[in-house]
C-alpha cells in the first residue's frame, strides 16, 4: 500500500504533463490556414499565436499597425512551422475583403503544401 503511496503522484504528475504537451506538427492532419483582414482585432492576434503555439507553428508579428476605429490596417509577420516550412508577408493596406496570410498543408502529395501573402 505505501507503495501505491509513493508512486501515485509521480503517475499523476506524467499523466497531466503528457496530456498538456503540444502537438508536434509533424502528426497534425489537414490543412491550417490563417487569414488577416481588417475585422482582425489585437485579441485575435494574440490568441492565433498562441493557437499555433500550440501546434509547434512560430507567429511573430514585426509590424501591426491600426487606425484610430480599431480596424487592423498594416501588418508584417514572419512564420516558422519547424518543418522547413517558413516565410514571411507584408500587407500596408488590407480591407474587410483581404485574403492575407498563409498556409500550411500536411496532406501528403499536396501540390502546395505552404503559402504565404495574399490568397486566393
Amino acid at each position: 500500500m505505501r507503495t501505491l503511496t509513493r508512486t501515485f503522484p509521480f503517475f499523476l504528475l506524467f499523466a497531466l504533463l503528457t496530456s498538456f504537451a503540444p502537438e508536434p506538427t509533424t502528426l497534425t492532419k489537414g490543412r491550417i490556414e490563417v487569414i488577416f483582414n481588417r475585422k482582425t482585432e489585437l485579441n485575435d492576434l494574440a490568441k492565433i499565436k498562441l493557437d499555433l503555439a500550440k501546434k509547434g507553428i512560430v507567429l511573430d508579428y514585426r509590424k501591426i499597425e491600426f487606425d484610430k476605429y480599431g480596424d487592423l490596417i498594416s501588418l508584417y509577420f514572419t512564420v516558422d512551422c519547424k518543418d522547413g516550412f517558413s516565410g514571411s508577408a507584408e500587407s500596408a493596406s488590407l480591407t474587410n475583403q483581404s485574403k492575407f496570410g498563409f498556409y500550411r498543408d500536411y496532406s501528403k502529395g499536396v501540390v502546395s503544401p505552404f503559402g504565404v501573402g495574399n490568397l486566393e
